[in-house]
């Protein structure tokens, strides 16, 4: 596997990281802006290549590798090069293109641009913090950044969660399972969930809110 990061700040870190973890023998090429971020990239890892250019030379190193490159993820500390390296790599026919945000307000503008993959890690510390405090009743367990959706996990806390989760299935009808205290796996119908249970279910972002919303009104 071919793979080319842009960026050497801690975004990239984990990106360049990631990859070695994914493919140990894969090439990585770090692309970075700065001579003095290129001696701690070469230092850092000294399994990758780390290649000093201008900002605006990297469109240039990306049609001229084109063919050498599998992946492409644009981790810049700025989201308006991210989007500008992503756009002209979708242009140019890299098979995978990746943009990490800075700021999660920006996911929008990234999506009108046809960038497919996004990585927001705000919205993955969100979910940490909400599973750790424990304060929260779902903590999100995968992302569909695609279609702004799931999997979520809900902790089955009183009878009356259990109603209201028991309709949710019921009336939406999507893909579930639930585990017990004791490990043990339901997945046959909304009806053997019981209280204690956690439940396990792949939906919209919207209708996992509106379940929520539905829970702390209270009542039946």
């Amino acid at each position: 596997m071919r793979s080319i990061v842009i960026g050497g700040g801690h975004l990239a870190y984990f990106a360049v990281t990631t990859l070695r973890e994914i493919d140990s023998k894969g090439r990585i090429v770090i692309i970075e802006f700065t001579s003095e971020k290129i001696e701690m990239l070469k230092k850092t890892f000294p399994y990758a290549e780390a290649i000093q250019q201008s900002v605006d030379k990297v469109e240039e190193y990306i049609v001229k590798n084109r063919s050498l490159i599998d992946i492409l993820i644009s981790a810049t500390d700025s989201d308006a090069l991210n989007l500008r390296y992503a756009k002209h790599s979708v242009r140019n026919e890299i098979p995978i293109v990746i943009a990490v945000l800075n700021n999660p307000l920006n996911e929008p503008i990234f999506r009108r641009e046809n960038i497919k993959y996004l990585i927001n890690p705000y919205k993955t510390i969100t979910s940490k913090v909400k599973e750790i405090v424990n304060k929260f009743l779902a903590n999100t367990i995968y992302e569909f950044s695609r279609i702004n959706g799931g999997i979520y996990a809900l902790k089955i806390e009183d009878a009356r969660i259990l109603r209201k989760v028991r309709n949710f299935i019921l009336k939406n009808d999507p893909p579930f399972f639930s585990t017990s205290v004791d490990s043990r796996v339901r997945t046959s119908s909304a009806e053997n969930i019981e209280v204690g249970d956690v439940v396990y279910v792949a939906c919209l972002d919207k209708d996992i809110k509106d379940l929520l919303e539905k829970i702390k009104e209270g009542g039946k």
